[in-house]
């Protein structure tokens, strides 16, 4: 009896073993990925509880952005210095210089201009005209001598090649000059005595002739009729004043 309870212990013991090698063997068997990837598994189960892969990464993306953020107002920076300094340079520059402009002229107007110079020739309407370099004249003169002399003055102006004199010799134009002078005279006599309350009151009678200024009226003070002629004196062309025509009367 003793022998069978052994023998059944023994036998036991051996399937045990028997189990044992097995799972060992098969353990041995298993291919080297399949461990790695139970390694792998077991590796992130770990790192799941403790937490540390999932921060890592967040405090690396926040660092890079405010790194990004720093080196795109860097540039801005920079980018505006460098306009600023652009602008200065371009202010700094020193700015074309405007070509002179040279001063309008023409032949036709300085030889008028020459001829008004002139005091036998300044009361004469004479018209001028370029043909080219030549000074065409046209218009009235009182004598052979003014046609000749005006002739003279135009072909003196530079630029001036030839003259064609086709001016007429109206001798009656010189009376017809004195008289428009005369009238001009007149007006600007009255003008002057006008603007004195004490003259405008006699209401001189204002006439002239060849220069000379007749002044006609009745007054009692002979000053305002001095004062009258002073006046009348002050205008040019004024050759002389005749106060004879002025009656000094009594008071009524």
């Amino acid at each position: 009896m003793i022998l069978w309870s052994l023998c059944g212990v023994l036998v036991l013991t051996l399937i045990g073993a028997s189990a044992d090698a097995t799972e060992e063997g098969d353990r041995a068997k298993e291919p080297p990925r399949a461990a790695e990837s139970k390694k792998k598994e077991a590796d992130a189960k770990s790192e799941g509880n403790g937490k540390p892969t999932a921060e890592k990464p967040a405090s690396e993306e926040k660092a890079k952005s405010t790194d990004d953020k720093a080196k795109d107002e860097k540039a801005k920076e920079e980018k505006a210095k460098a306009e600023d300094k652009a602008d200065k340079v371009k202010a700094e520059e020193p700015k074309p210089e405007e070509p002179s402009k040279k001063p309008v002229t023409s032949l036709n107007l300085a030889i008028k201009l020459a001829l008004m110079a002139d005091p036998q020739l300044f009361p004469l309407d004479i018209e001028v005209e370029m043909d080219k370099g030549k000074a065409v004249l046209t218009g009235s003169v009182p004598s052979e001598e003014d046609k000749a002399k005006v002739a003279e003055i135009a072909g003196k102006v530079d630029g001036v090649e030839s003259v064609g004199n086709k001016l007429s010799v109206t001798p009656a134009l010189k009376d017809k000059l004195a008289k428009k002078q005369d009238e001009s005279i007149a007006h600007v006599v009255r003008d002057r005595l006008s603007r004195s309350e004490t003259l405008k009151a006699v209401g001189f009678d204002v006439k002239s002739e060849n220069g000379i200024v007749y002044l006609s009226g009745k007054t009692r003070f002979q000053v305002i009729a001095l004062e009258a002629a002073e006046a009348a004196r002050q205008v040019p062309g004024v050759r002389a004043v005749d106060t004879a025509g002025v009656q000094l009367i009594a008071k009524d």
